[in-house]
């Protein structure tokens, strides 16, 4: 008895088991980079308040070797916003001038430009679906 009810429980969905959602490949390509020097920064947000200068979900960074720079992640399908930008003299942070003005160049998805604020989540969220997704981001 005490093994068939073993088997059964096999069974059983239990109200602590969650089915993972398939991950595909999120593919960003950064464009324009203007220089040959320095690294690039490629951070993951998803919906959330720390958009964009917390903490990102998921950041990688990737050597500069041309005029753009490939970074993929490994997602679940969902709703994202990313930041990049490239750190010209590879000083590990984003250099800004007065008023937090970026100094190096810098780009969200959607190409989203803001204006006199950072952006919102909503500015430069895109959605990932079931497969495997490429987005362009163009640095200024």
């Amino acid at each position: 008895m005490l093994i068939l009810l073993s088997l059964l429980s096999l069974f059983i969905d239990t109200p602590h088991s969650t089915p993972v959602a398939p991950k595909v490949t999120l593919s960003v390509e950064v464009q324009d980079i203007q220089s040959k020097e320095g690294t690039v920064f490629v951070a993951l947000f998803k919906p959330g308040k720390d958009f964009p200068e917390g903490t990102p979900f998921e950041g990688k960074k990737s050597a500069v070797g041309g005029k753009s720079a490939l970074v993929t992640f490994s997602v679940e399908p969902g709703n994202y916003a990313v930041a990049v930008y490239h750190d010209e003299n590879n000083n590990g942070k984003m250099d800004k001038r007065m008023f937090g003005i970026p100094k190096e160049p810098y780009g969200f998805s959607q190409n989203f430009r803001p204006t006199v604020a950072a952006p919102k989540f909503s500015d430069c969220q895109f959605t990932v679906g079931q497969a495997d997704k490429k987005i362009s981001i163009q640095i200024k």
